[in-house]
C-alpha cells in the first residue's frame, strides 16, 4: 500500500506545474514625494492588480526604475539579518521584469 502512495505523490509531482521563484510586485508609473531617513522619492507599488498602491521605502536590487513606465516584477524577498534602525528588514532583488507598459503623460 505505501508503494501506491509514493508513486501517486511522483505522479502528482510530475504533473503540477513548476511554481515560479519570488513574488510579482505591480510599480507605478510615477514616483511619490515621501520621508524615509529624510525627503526622498518613493516608488509605489502593489502586490495585486486590485489593491491600491502603497509608498514603497525600499529599493529592488537590479532594477532601475523609469518615470512613465507601469512595470510588473517578478523579485525575491528575503530579510535582512541586523537591519539598520533605520533601514527595512526586507530585502528586494529582482529576478525578472514581466511587463513594461509606457503610459501617458
Amino acid at each position: 500500500m505505501r508503494r501506491g502512495w509514493i508513486g501517486l505523490l511522483l505522479l502528482l509531482t510530475a504533473c503540477s506545474e513548476p511554481q515560479p521563484e519570488g513574488e510579482l510586485l505591480y510599480v507605478a508609473p510615477y514616483t511619490s514625494a515621501c520621508i524615509g531617513a529624510g525627503p526622498m522619492d518613493c516608488m509605489r507599488v502593489r502586490h495585486s492588480e486590485t489593491e491600491n498602491y502603497q509608498l514603497f521605502y525600499n529599493t529592488i536590487e537590479g532594477f532601475q526604475f523609469e518615470q512613465g513606465f507601469r512595470y510588473t516584477l517578478r523579485v525575491a524577498v528575503s530579510e535582512v539579518e541586523n537591519p539598520p534602525a533605520d533601514g527595512s528588514a526586507l530585502r528586494y532583488r529582482l529576478l525578472e521584469v514581466v511587463n513594461r507598459e509606457a503610459v501617458g503623460p
